[in-house]
């Protein structure tokens, strides 16, 4: 059988050693490429000196440098000579043009690009083919990548959420032509030097309107950090918009936390983790994310693709209305839903389901036996009526907030299933949170006969909950 066979191994991968079916890199380490290693230099080699030789007579490129490299292609900072013009030049690396799913992934990308027009996504000037190499040219974008400053933001909630948002309405725009990029990641976000971002690559993009056989190339998984959980299975077919939902949702999270939901010593363990285990809530990582930001961005982290934001415009929509000061659509999951979700990692979840059922079967009890009674301290309540009070976190570490608030809210859901009594909405007596107003001042102003409230106290695996009826 001739050596140029694609089904021979013809040599060692370049990353790990193991065996090469295509290319210089084997199926393992296609998961994990990324264009994010940095070189230096002038590029060198015949065939560069060939193509700047052909394109020198047509007022074509003069490579300046190298910017990234990857296992497929190589992105140049060059001059466009007869408009005098600083570009990115992307281009096919000599060793991957035998293989036919790498051309096609290369070509694909420059059709996704051109049938974008958005100041969010990073454009393309001009797609040729010299000397036998495939290139097209780009917007040189001056700032680098956002995987080169994730850790500028872990300190600037406002900032990241701010960028997230811009990144959403572009690749919404994506969506809206049918395009899903499947790839989003910090490398693949682009900034200008002003900070502004751009995406780029869309070397794996699905057209969603229209099969193609790119979606069976194990290389077009996407990079195991940030894709999910559909992707990461395989199900290529039935991948939505909330595919990329969940990606930007992955990249805001790091920028908060500093580190991806799921991080594992391999990308298949970390694909095992993507499938299979919830993401740690980000403010157990960095309490100083605002708890509005980390519901986002756990609802974009659901398993469940139809749990997620609807789109990426209603992603940005959210989070900017949380700059502005406005409420969020999003809300706590409630402790029977968190139960379920970390039943495989833990029994502590599930313990506390029990404990939080009981207490709120127990202050329903309570009230039932006693909403008759006038209330000491208001003098006409509305009836048989209760408001309950967001929880306190008494604990030592001050880090159970996001707990406190899904106790409350599951007490309140509770009440709500009692014929007669009037439960207070949820917006109105969680106003008075952090706001110092004693308990009878807050009755009065809502006009109720009962107040419900509580507190939380963790110490390690040990939780103490305390709810008192007034």
């Amino acid at each position: 059988m001739p050596a140029s066979d694609p089904t021979v191994p013809a040599a060692a991968c370049s990353k790990c050693g193991g065996a090469v079916i295509e290319g210089d890199v084997c199926p393992r380490c296609l998961l994990d490429l990324t264009l994010e290693f940095p070189s230096s230099g002038k590029a060198e080699g015949s065939w560069m000196d060939a193509f700047e030789e052909q394109t020198a007579s047509a007022g074509g490129y003069e490579i300046i440098e190298e910017l990234a490299r990857g296992g497929m292609g190589v992105v140049y900072r060059a001059r466009h000579r007869g408009l005098n013009r600083i570009v990115a030049l992307k281009m096919i690396l000599p060793q991957q043009l035998r293989i036919p799913s790498v051309l096609e992934r290369f070509r694909s990308e420059a059709k996704a690009v051109a049938a974008l027009d958005h100041p969010g996504i990073l454009p393309i000037y001009e797609v040729g083919e010299l000397g036998g190499i495939p290139f097209f040219s780009m917007k040189l974008a001056e700032g680098g990548s956002l995987a080169q400053h994730a850790h500028e933001w872990r300190e600037r909630p406002r900032g990241a959420v701010q960028l997230i948002a811009q990144v959403a309405r572009a690749v919404h725009h994506a969506h809206e032509r049918h395009i899903l990029h499947r790839d989003l990641k910090p490398g693949n976000i682009l900034l200008s030097r002003d900070g502004a971002p751009f995406v780029t690559d869309f070397g794996i993009a699905k057209w969603l309107d229209r099969d193609s056989g790119l979606t069976l190339d194990l290389s077009a998984m996407g990079t195991p950090h940030y894709i999910a959980p559909e992707q990461a299975a395989g199900d290529s077919f039935k991948l939505t918009p909330s595919a990329d939902v969940y990606s930007l949702g992955a990249i805001l999270y790091e920028l908060l936390a500093g580190r991806p939901p799921f991080n594992a010593n391999t990308p298949l363990e970390t694909l095992r983790l993507v499938t299979d285990s919830a993401p740690p809530p980000p403010r157990t990582i960095n309490p100083a994310i605002p708890l509005p930001v980390e519901l986002i961005c756990l609802k974009c982290l659901e398993k469940d693709p139809a749990a997620r934001y609807a789109s990426a415009i209603a992603l940005a929509e959210d989070l900017e209305s949380w700059l502005d000061g406005g409420n969020i659509a999003t809300r706590p999951a409630g402790i029977p839903e968190r139960t379920r979700r970390g039943s495989k990692r833990s029994r502590l979840p599930a313990i506390l389901g029990f404990v939080l059922i009981a207490a709120s079967i127990t202050a329903a009890i309570i009230v039932y036996s006693r909403w008759q009674r006038p209330a000491p301290f208001i003098a006409t309540p509305s009836g048989n009526s209760i408001a309950v009070l967001p929880f306190e976190d008494s604990s030592p570490q001050k880090d159970q907030e996001y707990f406190c608030d899904g106790i409350s809210e599951e007490v309140l859901t509770a009440l709500t299933k009692i014929e007669g009594l009037r439960v207070v909405a949820r917006t109105s007596s969680f106003a008075f949170k952090g706001k110092g107003v004693n308990t009878t001042e807050i009755g009065a102003q809502l006009n109720v006969a009962h107040v419900l409230e509580g507190n939380v106290r963790r110490e390690g695996n040990r939780i103490r909950i305390t709810a008192q009826l007034l």
